[in-house]
């Protein structure tokens, strides 16, 4: 069952009436990339996927903008311009939607998300993201996420209601976070398990020859730190509690593979296969599991003190990854497992 985030009279859209989907924003790098001098060589080059005559159109139909006006294909690379454009996707994947509000006020929301669910628009999906879907129920434009999740993870995000607060609740993640963060994971054991409790530091870049992968830099300063504590340890796979002291892209994704730990269902980072739920979508079994803070002060006044966790247990994480791992060769009966929220998902 959907559950959609309570609305005030007059804040949804008019019945029937299908939203524009959010436009998208980069911002350029206060250093021009190598060979870059134009507006058009810089999307060209951000976005290899996209084809050159695609961003030609765009930018001939008036779909690509700065904060200032229409922006043209040839307009001179300005550093830390904005740009802003519509992403135009055929064919869009379906999406789950079947996200949960755990908490509501009017400056902050907090939702459980399935996997499969992109947070924002990305690759192949425009309108299938929780941003828009929050945008359609709402009629609130002006929802941002506080912090990512990678569109495989299931579990809580973090979103900004007010521009007005905005910046003081983004101090809940930057520059030290402020939120306890734990995921819950159950990873493929490739080697030994280093102990019960143990912590993983390593120096995460970007890959050079794949912008979209995460890799690890031996023997450079450590800027990624997990701790991490087994909970249960079977079957060759493993519970795990997971709590990130920094916040870098992918960053337990690859860490755990890097320890011999990598993700069920993480085909990017190490596992050989992608486990599959009822719905066939894609899983990834890591759950951002619990977040909670101390003595936040509230936009409002007072301080902010609460605890929020998924839907999904540690235990029933496992258990249905185990069974996904004993079954990704056989055809799967739709509905055959119930998570929590008896909708046949976890």
């Amino acid at each position: 069952m959907v559950a959609a985030p309570p609305t005030r009279p007059g804040d949804g859209p008019a019945a029937g009436h299908r939203l524009p989907a959010r436009p998208s924003t980069v911002t350029l790098p206060e250093r021009s990339p190598e060979g870059v001098r134009t507006l058009l060589d810089f999307v060209v080059m951000r976005f290899p996927r996209v084809p050159r005559a695609t961003w030609i159109e765009r930018f001939a139909a008036g779909k690509v903008w700065s904060d200032s006006g229409v922006a043209r294909a040839d307009d001179p690379y300005r550093p830390l311009l904005r740009l802003h454009y519509r992403r135009e996707v055929a064919d869009e994947p379906a999406v789950r939607t079947d996200y949960r509000v755990v908490w509501s006020d009017d400056h902050l929301l907090v939702v459980d998300k399935p996997p499969g669910l992109p947070v924002t628009p990305g690759g192949r999906w425009v309108r299938g993201c929780l941003l828009h879907l929050l945008l359609e129920a709402t009629g609130n434009g002006a929802i941002a996420p506080l912090h990512r999740l990678d569109r495989p993870t299931s579990g809580l995000v973090l979103l900004s209601l007010d521009p007005a607060s905005r910046s003081h609740l983004a101090r809940l993640f930057q520059p030290a976070p402020l939120v306890d963060k734990l995921y819950t994971a159950v990873s493929r054991v490739e080697r030994e398990l280093p102990a019960r409790r143990f912590t993983l530091e390593h120096h995460l870049a970007r890959s050079g020859e794949e912008h979209w992968r995460q890799v690890v830099r031996p023997g450079l300063a450590a800027n990624a730190r997990s701790e991490v504590k087994v909970l249960e340890a079977t079957g060759g796979l493993a519970l795990l509690a997971i709590r990130p002291r920094t916040g870098r892209k992918h960053q337990l994704r690859v860490q755990l593979a890097a320890a011999g730990l990598p993700i069920l269902g993480d085909t990017l980072y190490g596992a050989s296969t992608s486990e599959r739920p009822d719905d066939g979508s894609p899983r990834l079994w890591l759950d951002a599991h619990r977040l909670a803070v101390r003595g936040f002060p509230h936009p409002d006044g007072g301080e902010l003190t609460v605890e929020w966790r998924s839907s999904r247990s540690p235990a029933e994480l496992l258990r249905r990854a185990s069974a996904a791992t004993r079954a990704r060769l056989a055809p799967t009966e739709k509905g055959s497992a119930v998570d929590g929220e008896g909708n046949g998902h976890i």
